[in-house]
């Protein structure tokens, strides 16, 4: 099994980068193209040491085939290629040591597949210290692993149609929800303000005049305003989107 085009896109080239001319890593190991050190194999990395595109590709290509065959040979279940793109991306990233001993690998074995995004996440510190780089990583590497809408290798799954997603509704919406509550309270204090305005003034217009210079009937208007305009276009992205 190899990973897939998209996988090595949105995983590995995204997070690891790619620069062709040699660098200290943190760890001051020389580095080159997205992510090569002499530790994968050919071609050893030296500093000065500059690539093509090209070349940054098709070492790429190389070191990802051993990374493939490893984690293959660590399975001990059918996996998506969505999942095995997870896999050899950790391993990429992590090494091919930390899966084999990792409680994420016995997890995978054990088919409790719900439960890698979990144990993805355990894995963000470097030097004893959480790093944001690793914490994104990990964070695709769950989302990709949880999108995995391909079919296991050795699974076989008859369905002709997904199940229908029912589409939420402005009642189930914490925003539009909120929305409605600050318009209302908003509406409370306007509707006492001019109730005070009305005990002062007798004549309309002078209720309306005084109303209008009332700073607190105004703070009032402005948030059933705000609470109306997010309530609208919450409700226009829920229509649009469905969620």
């Amino acid at each position: 099994m190899k990973m897939s085009q998209a996988g090595i896109d949105a995983l590995v080239k995204k997070f690891e980068g790619c620069k062709l001319s040699s660098y200290r890593c943190p760890a001051n190991v020389c580095t080159i193209g997205f992510g090569h050190t002499s530790a994968a194999g050919a071609p050893e990395v030296t500093d000065g040491m500059t690539i093509t595109q090209k070349q940054a590709d098709i070492i790429l290509a190389a070191d990802l085939v051993r990374y493939e065959q490893a984690v293959t040979g660590l399975l001990q279940q059918p996996v998506t290629q969505h999942q095995f793109d997870v896999l050899v991306d950790f391993a990429y990233n992590a090494g091919i040591g930390n899966l084999k001993s990792s409680t994420l690998l016995k997890k995978v074995n054990a088919a409790e597949f719900d439960a890698v995004p979990a144990e993805l996440m355990k894995w963000t510190k470097g030097g004893g210290k959480v790093l944001p780089g690793l914490v994104r990583r990990r964070q695709a590497e769950s989302a990709w692993w949880i999108a995995s809408d391909l079919h296991p290798i050795e699974a076989q799954d008859h369905r002709v149609e997904p199940d229908p997603i029912p589409a939420r509704t402005m009642a189930q919406s914490k925003q539009g929800n909120a929305a409605v509550i600050t318009a209302g309270l908003g509406g409370l204090g306007a509707a006492k303000e001019i109730a005070a305005q009305a005990q002062d003034a007798s004549e309309t217009a002078d209720q309306l005049m005084g109303l209008l210079h009332n700073s607190n009937f105004l703070i009032m208007a402005a948030v059933i305003g705000l609470g109306g305009a997010i309530w609208y276009w919450r409700k226009q992205n829920m229509d649009r989107d469905g969620a």
